[in-house]
């Protein structure tokens, strides 16, 4: 059954990336300015599956010194409450014409809360930044990591981990 649901979850984020961009509200930082960050809104699934939001991050005109953050939404979708690991995670895969970050750049990541525990059907938002030292060398002009989430409480031996992908681009 898990699986199951596991597999409408990644069906439905892989559906998400067909919709049009939305761009939020730029975080100003006192050190630089930031750069524009978007995602792929869609309608959350039904509160009894376990999901999380966005399925992918895109941040444009990126660049040494600069922050970009945005919220990760998780959803508990158990009856029961659940502990989440949320972490910075090496691709499996990236976008055409992006490459994997290097190592270093899960330095340059921060979750404000990486072991969330959710109760039954909440959903919450975890604050994800990304801070890129100002003397820092870019990976390359376009890449990608992905935040992972996975609930801890998952038994069996097919368990699911949910991932939003980060796609970064740099200034100029």
């Amino acid at each position: 059954m898990r699986w199951s649901i596991g597999l409408l979850i990644v069906i439905s984020l892989l559906l998400v990336s067909c919709a049009q961009p939305y761009t939020p509200p730029v975080t100003p930082t006192p050190s630089a300015e930031s750069p524009d960050a978007s995602t792929t809104p869609a309608e959350p699934p039904p509160e009894n599956q376990t999901w999380i939001s966005p399925g992918k991050v895109t941040v444009a005109d990126f660049y040494p010194g600069a922050r970009a953050e945005y919220p990760l939404t998780i959803h508990n979708g158990e009856d029961t409450p659940c502990s989440f690991e949320v972490k910075y995670r090496e691709p499996d895969h990236v976008a055409t014409g992006y490459v994997k970050a290097l190592g270093v750049v899960q330095e340059w990541v921060t979750i404000a809360d990486p072991a969330p525990v959710l109760s039954p059907k909440e959903t919450r938002d975890i604050l994800i930044w990304l801070e890129m030292p100002a003397d820092a060398d870019s990976p390359a002009p376009k890449w990608e990591f992905w935040i992972s989430v996975k609930d801890t409480t998952q038994t069996g031996m097919i368990q699911t981990e949910l991932c939003t992908r980060w796609l970064i681009t740099m200034k100029g």
